[in-house]
C-alpha cells in the first residue's frame, strides 16, 4: 500500500485482507532483492513519510538513523517470520531482534468482558507505530489469517505475498517470476549432475 493504495503485487494476486495488508505492504518496502534495486526505507525521513503517509505518525515526525535502524529490524523479524510460513527454518537471531525492538513499543493489552483481549497502541510516535503493526500481527495469528502471508522462496527474492490457495500451497509470489526461475535452476543442476555421472562412468570405463 503506497499513500493509500495498493501496489500491484507480482502475478497479479490479491493482497491479503484488512489490515494485515498494511504489514505485507510495510515488509514490501524492500523489493527486487535479488538485485537489492529499491529500499523504500532508504534513509530517516523516507521513514518518516512512509509511516506519516499511513497515518502512523503525525505529521512533522522527525526520525533518525537509530530510529530508522530499529524499523529495519522490525521490518527483516517479520520477513523471517513469513519465510518460516513458506515452509523454512526459522532464523531465530532476526526473530530475536524483532522481539527486541517490539519490547520497547508502546503496546498495551486491554482486557474485554466478553471476547479477546485488544491489542492497542500508545501514544503517536515511532513506538506508537511498531506498536500498532505488532497488534496487526497478533490478531491475524489469532484470526488465522497469518499462515498466510508468506515469503517468496525465490533465490534473494523474499517478496510478502498473501496466499489465497485453499490448501494454502503457494510458494512463489509468481509461478511465472520466481517459480519459473527456481525450476529452470533445479532443471539447469540436475542437467549437470547427470552429465557428472555419466562423464564418471566413461572414466571408469575407459580405466
Amino acid at each position: 500500500m503506497r499513500d493509500g493504495v495498493q501496489e500491484k503485487q507480482p502475478g497479479d494476486r490479491h493482497p491479503a485482507p484488512g489490515r494485515l495488508a498494511l504489514v505485507q505492504s510495510f515488509v514490501n518496502t524492500r523489493w527486487d532483492l535479488e538485485r537489492d534495486q529499491k529500499d523504500e526505507l532508504g534513509s530517516p525521513s523516507e521513514l518518516a513519510r512512509w509511516l506519516r503517509r499511513r497515518a502512523l505518525v503525525p505529521p512533522g515526525t522527525k526520525l533518525g538513523d537509530e530510529d530508522l535502524s530499529r524499523v529495519l529490524e522490525v521490518r527483516e523479524g517479520l520477513r523471517a517470520l513469513l519465510f518460516v510460513n513458506n515452509g523454512a527454518a526459522p532464523n531465530q537471531d532476526a526473530i530475536d531482534r524483532l522481539n527486541h525492538v517490539l519490547n520497547d513499543s508502546m503496546l498495551e493489552v486491554r482486557l474485554q468482558p466478553t471476547g479477546p483481549p485488544v491489542l492497542a497502541s500508545r501514544g503517536d510516535g515511532l513506538g506508537a507505530a511498531l506498536a500498532s503493526l505488532a497488534s496487526i500481527v497478533t490478531a491475524s495469528q489469532t484470526d488465522g489469517s497469518w499462515s498466510r502471508l508468506k515469503a517468496c522462496r525465490g533465490l534473494h527474492c523474499g517478496w510478502a505475498f498473501y496466499d489465497h490457495s485453499r490448501n494454502q500451497s503457494g510458494n512463489w509470489c509468481a509461478m511465472s517470476l520466481c517459480g519459473s526461475r527456481t525450476k529452470a535452476r533445479e532443471y539447469r543442476r540436475r542437467k549437470r549432475g547427470r552429465a557428472g555421472t555419466y562423464g564418471g562412468a566413461l572414466g571408469r570405463t575407459g580405466a
